[in-house]
């Protein structure tokens, strides 16, 4: 049971990994996309093979760089939606205030006159 969820949690990190690495490595390397998938599924079955050992306990010098760009690139992509998240609420919260500062301002003009 616990082998199928990591089974599962390891394919998914695998796909957004690819999907992740897909774009920098066609644009730095000018390639077309049959290469840079082939070259995309290569580093990301490295960084998921490098995780998989790392989690286990088992530390390879050679692996370890790939687990930690797996590891950087899953936290950065968190860290990307929390923040457009936040970012989404401060907007609107702004607009918000933006508004009832208009508002509040013809208020005031209308008060004067």
């Amino acid at each position: 049971m616990l082998n199928n969820i990591e089974t599962i949690a390891l394919v998914s990190i695998f796909i957004i990994l690819l999907v992740v690495i897909f774009k920098p490595i066609k644009s730095a390397f000018n390639l077309d996309t049959f290469p840079s998938c082939v070259l995309s599924v290569c580093v990301s079955a490295l960084c998921i093979i490098g995780m998989s050992r790392f989690l286990k306990g088992s530390i390879e010098v050679i692996l370890l760089p790939y687990a930690v760009m797996a590891i950087l690139i899953l936290t950065i992509l968190l860290l990307s939606f929390i923040g457009q998240h936040f970012k989404g609420t401060k907007d609107r919260l702004s607009d918000y205030t933006l508004r009832k500062d208009a508002a509040a301002k013809t208020d005031n003009k209308k008060l004067r006159r």
